[in-house]
């Protein structure tokens, strides 16, 4: 990808990281390769697009990262989501410090945390796995107007529906 963009562009103005693999399963019940994935895909995914395409950012001193996360890379408050909120906070963790990195170059680095999203990827869930109910499903179309305006304003962090914080916030405190 970094060769192809190198090839017809030689310049990147906004890179949007939104790979996403999760698996909503008590952590007994996910294989060793299936936690390896999970980090491949949410984590390693995001790292390697960042590191192929940061020779072409850093010299031009300006240019943008959005990291699509999880809320749940701030609030693991569900049973069945731990192995899947672990790759998730760790993209959080990295999106934070590599904001830092990438400041003296003029770069900014965003991270959008969504909850679930209507998209293929809820379809896509294993009988047995945890679903969302719909009325708690953010729209594609929503999240698509939010990605573009961090963007188009650089900001730092945003989490979604923004409704969600206090309950989550509630339900660790009093883990029910």
């Amino acid at each position: 990808m970094a060769a192809l963009v190198r090839k017809n562009s030689n310049h990147v103005d906004v890179l949007i990281n939104s790979a996403g693999l999760g698996r909503y399963r008590p952590s007994e019940m996910i294989s060793n390769q299936e936690m390896r994935q999970h980090f491949e895909v949410n984590f390693y995914g995001t790292y390697y697009c960042i590191k192929a395409l940061l020779p072409l950012m850093k010299p031009q001193n300006a240019g943008y990262i959005l990291n699509i996360g999880s809320i749940f890379a701030k609030y693991a408050s569900f049973p069945e989501v731990s192995v899947y909120a672990a790759s998730k906070f760790a993209l959080r963790g990295f999106s934070d410090g590599l904001r830092r990195e990438l400041k003296p170059y003029g770069i900014g680095v965003g991270l959008l945390m969504p909850g679930v999203v209507n998209t293929p990827f809820q379809d896509k869930k294993a009988a047995g796995e945890r679903k969302a109910p719909a009325f708690l499903m953010l729209e594609a179309s929503d999240v698509a107007k939010v990605i573009e305006t961090m963007i188009q304003r650089q900001k730092k962090s945003l989490t979604l529906p923004r409704w969600a914080i206090p309950f989550f916030w509630l339900r660790s405190l009093f883990e029910w």
